[in-house]
């Protein structure tokens, strides 16, 4: 036991004379973080040629360029109830119970994708939606857009159309003239 505690000690004393005389450092592993490499900071004649332009484009913020850009952007941060209108097609020949079966069929679609939306039938080319959550705007007007009976959506004051459709008056006007032109 006193050979044991005579090492022990001769062990302790010789940690400590190499501790003072610093030939051991316990730092010694963290050397390698301490050293400091200098960049001069005038990078003028330094060519990067490995950055592509989507490189470039990183961090940047991105500007909306278009109506459309930013009313998308409006419609991300509505967080209350929205209701809306949605003009079907003309041209078809409906009645008030087959807008119903319009309203019902978008209604159970929408709530397969996670959208509580609340569809009523108007009149025989108008639906009426609401909606509780606010946020989920543009996944509905997306997936009103996709509905083939679907010509036009109003949320709010905003309308909503499938690129190149013209506005539903004029289509409205041309199919009255086409009627009256029918009737002579």
């Amino acid at each position: 036991m006193s050979n044991q505690l005579c090492r022990c000690s001769y062990t302790i004393c010789l940690l400590l004379f190499l501790i003072a005389t610093g030939t051991l450092r316990f730092y010694r592993f963290a050397d390698g973080v301490q050293r400091r490499i200098h960049v001069s900071d005038d990078l003028n004649d330094v060519l990067d040629s490995e950055e592509d332009e989507e490189g470039k484009q990183w961090g940047r913020k991105e500007t909306a360029n278009s109506g459309s850009d930013i009313q998308s952007e409006m419609m991300k941060r509505v967080l209350g109830p929205v209701f809306g209108f949605v003009k079907l097609r003309l041209g078809t020949r409906r009645t008030p119970e087959m807008v119903t079966d319009i309203a019902k069929r978008w209604a159970n679609l929408a709530r397969t994708g996670a959208i509580e939306t609340k569809f009523i039938g108007v009149d025989w080319s108008t639906v009426m939606f609401t909606m509780e959550k606010g946020q989920d705007t543009t996944e509905l007007k997306k997936f009103l857009l996709e509905q083939e009976e679907a010509y036009e959506i109003k949320i709010r004051d905003q309308l909503f159309r499938r690129p190149g459709d013209p506005p539903f008056e004029e289509v409205f006007q041309i199919e009255e003239e086409k009627n009256r032109h029918s009737e002579l």
